[in-house]
């Protein structure tokens, strides 16, 4: 690899080593997973030299396909398709899905159950390579249906519910990244939700589509502004909350079928845009909280 790689930086071509933005700058060691050409630059049409699969580079930076990789002091970008991670990372499927037998839904598929033990290899578009713990079977998944924590399935809602104020504790029990349980009180129905962000407050998403279908549900077919009391359940930890359901801003979960993020609200959190703590949402914790202990 490397002895390619200095024939790569030494071929004399009128181009500057564009540096991709890295959407997230990383080092792993890997592997290329089949014979790939690398890249002056990440463009297609840069000067290109042909690696053999097996051959051992460092991760360093990813931006959508491309990734940039290094090779003793060379640094080149190939297809992230075309990268194995030397050592497969642990996670957990975050919900009951499907394996594929390649990078597509329309691909030949399993089912698997939530929780079950997958090994990441490398991603490919919006799919992450996985294999299991004998190494002996490649398979994929969506990337929004894997987790690096193993996720607690809902049962009593009303157990153990706390209040929590936001800014002495609340905001670190969903954490950013991770998946929880929202039980709505008023349609009986467990939604799992991601957090995606948020400061003043917890900004989520639905998990799936199937998860926007029981919101949809809940709230009469109509999505608003309007406070919910619901409980958030997060392993054994069970807050009262509130939220609304309008899709707005930012998403990270592109195919569950909701445009954008609704507001998840503790004791004392605020709005975005006002700053301020909104008094209805305030309500609908309270609300949540008595129809906990109410039984």
């Amino acid at each position: 690899m490397y002895t390619n790689l200095k024939r790569f930086a030494c071929l004399t071509v009128a181009l500057l080593l564009l540096m991709i933005p890295a959407a997230s700058a990383v080092s792993f060691p890997v592997t290329f997973n089949a014979n790939c050409p690398v890249f002056q630059s990440a463009n297609i049409r840069s000067a290109s030299v042909n690696i053999p699969a097996g051959t051992n580079v460092t991760l360093t930076a990813i931006n959508g396909p491309w990734a940039q990789v290094k090779g003793g002091n060379i640094t080149a970008y190939c297809a992230l398709a075309a990268l194995n991670l030397r050592n497969p990372v642990h996670a957990y499927a975050n919900c009951d899905t499907k394996l594929y037998a390649s990078a597509s839904t329309s691909a030949r598929s399993m089912n698997i159950g939530v929780n079950t033990d997958l090994y990441i290899l490398g991603w490919d578009g919006d799919f992450c390579r996985v294999t299991n713990a004998q190494r002996n079977v490649t398979a994929y998944i969506l990337s929004s249906q894997i987790s690096n924590t193993k996720v607690v399935t809902a049962t009593d809602p009303r157990k153990n519910v706390i209040v929590a104020d936001w800014f002495k504790g609340g905001s670190s029990i969903l954490k950013k990244g991770y998946y929880g349980y929202m039980y709505d009180i008023w349609s009986g129905q467990f939604i799992r939700i991601k957090r995606m962000g948020g400061h003043n407050h917890a900004d989520v998403e639905p998990a799936t589509a199937e998860d926007t279908a029981k919101l949809y549900a809940a709230c009469g077919g109509d999505f608003s502004w309007d406070s919910r009391p619901v409980i958030l359940i997060v392993g054994n930890t069970y807050v009262a909350c509130a939220i609304n359901t309008e899709p707005h801003g930012d998403q990270t979960i592109t195919n569950n079928g909701y445009n954008g993020q609704f507001c998840l609200h503790m004791v004392n959190s605020k709005t975005h845009g006002g700053n301020a703590v909104n008094g209805e949402h305030q309500k609908a914790i309270q609300t949540a909280y008595r129809w906990a202990h109410s039984a």
